[in-house]
């Protein structure tokens, strides 16, 4: 569900903390509404997940951005194909078990 309430401008700061937290070797692990705090024209993450970083985390941050604010995952890594494909492998091995998928 894409929060409609934020302005370009927050999602923007968003999506910069989120990436700059990915230079600096980082992941949230779960960057929905309830993990960022507007101070003043700062965004600030907080309840990071203390994971290690790896190319399916960030590729994880990036596609729950999109899922939660709306805001376009541009990067196509192998991190993003790997999580991907592990999701269609999982949801294909439900449907054989007679399982819905996820």
């Amino acid at each position: 569900m894409i929060c409609q309430k934020i302005s370009d401008e927050v999602r923007g700061k968003v999506k910069q903390s989120i990436y700059s937290l990915h230079q600096h070797g980082m992941v949230s692990g779960d960057p929905h509404k309830g993990n960022f705090i507007l101070q003043g024209n700062e965004i600030r993450i907080i309840d990071l997940s203390g994971k290690r970083p790896s190319r399916q985390r960030k590729a994880k941050d990036r596609i729950d951005l999109e899922r939660h604010y709306g805001i376009k995952n541009n990067v196509r890594d192998i991190g993003f194909y790997l999580l991907i494909y592990k999701k269609k492998l999982r949801n294909l091995l439900r449907r054989i078990k007679g399982k819905e998928k996820r």
